[in-house]
C-alpha cells in the first residue's frame, strides 16, 4: 500500500508543478519540489533526469567550453516541469546544452528544449521562447538585473582556428549578448548611446553615476550595462 502511495501523491504535485511553467523568477524551493526530490533521491541514478545522452569532451582545444568555469558546480534544473535539485552541472555555451554528471557513468547532456530553466551555483538561466517581432534567438537567458526594466545575457563561446609552428591551434573564444525588457519589448542592447535612448528618463543620473564609478562602456562593457539598468529601476523605488 505504502509504494502505491508515493506516486500517487508525486502525480499531484507533478501536475500542479506544469501549471506554472512560464514564471521566470520562480524559486526551486515549494513544498512540491521537497516531495518530488525525496522520491527522486529514492530512485536516484534511474530518474527521468539521467536519462538524456552521454557527453563526449572536447579533444585537443585551447580553453573551454562552458560557463564560467570547466568544473562541475552544484545547481538545479527546471526540465519537463519538474525541479531537480542538489545535482553536480556544467553550461556547455559552445552546443548551448546543460550536462549533468552521472553518479555511476558517463556525463550526461540534456535536451535543452526540455529545460525551461536553471540555476547554476548562483546564477541564474531561463529558456525565452522567440516568437516573430521580439528579436530573440532560440537559447537560455542568464538573469543580471529584474524590476522596471529587466536585463538578461545570452552566454555563447565560438571556436577560432589558427596555425602555429605548422599545427592547427583551435580555441574557444566567448561571445556575450545582452537583452532589456522594457514595457513588454526586447531590445538587443549594442552601445551605450542606444541604452541611454531607451533609458533616457534617467540619463543624466546614470551618467553621474557612471563617472563615479569610474565604469567605461568600452573598457567593461557588463558591468556599464548592470549599473546603468540598476539606477535606472531604482530611481522608480
Amino acid at each position: 500500500m505504502r509504494k502505491l502511495a508515493l506516486p500517487l501523491l508525486l502525480l499531484f504535485f507533478f501536475n500542479a508543478a506544469g501549471q506554472t511553467l512560464d514564471s521566470a523568477a520562480r524559486k526551486p524551493n515549494s513544498e512540491a519540489d521537497s516531495t518530488i526530490n525525496l522520491y527522486f533521491t529514492t530512485v536516484g541514478q534511474t530518474s527521468a533526469i539521467y536519462n538524456g545522452r552521454i557527453f563526449y569532451w572536447y579533444p585537443l582545444m585551447q580553453g573551454h567550453a562552458f560557463y564560467s568555469t570547466s568544473k562541475w558546480q552544484p545547481g538545479s534544473v527546471l526540465y519537463d516541469g519538474t525541479w531537480y535539485h542538489s545535482l553536480s552541472m556544467m553550461y556547455d555555451i559552445f552546443k548551448d546544452e546543460v550536462i549533468l554528471k552521472h553518479p555511476d557513468s558517463a556525463p550526461i547532456r540534456l535536451i535543452s528544449d526540455r529545460v525551461q530553466e536553471f540555476h547554476l551555483s548562483d546564477q541564474h538561466f531561463i529558456r525565452i521562447r522567440p516568437v516573430t517581432g521580439n528579436g530573440l534567438k532560440n537559447t537560455f537567458y542568464q538573469s543580471l538585473e529584474e524590476g522596471k526594466v529587466s536585463l538578461y545575457a545570452t552566454r555563447h563561446k565560438r571556436i577560432e582556428e589558427s596555425i602555429v609552428d605548422n599545427t592547427l591551434i583551435r580555441t574557444f573564444i566567448p561571445v556575450d549578448g545582452y537583452y532589456l525588457l522594457k514595457e513588454g519589448k526586447y531590445y538587443e542592447v549594442t552601445s551605450q548611446k542606444q541604452l541611454y535612448s531607451l533609458l533616457k528618463e534617467h540619463k543624466q543620473g546614470m551618467s553621474q553615476h557612471l563617472r563615479q564609478q569610474k565604469l567605461k562602456f568600452k573598457k567593461d562593457r557588463e558591468n556599464t550595462i548592470i549599473q546603468m539598468v540598476k539606477y535606472y529601476n531604482q530611481s522608480y523605488k
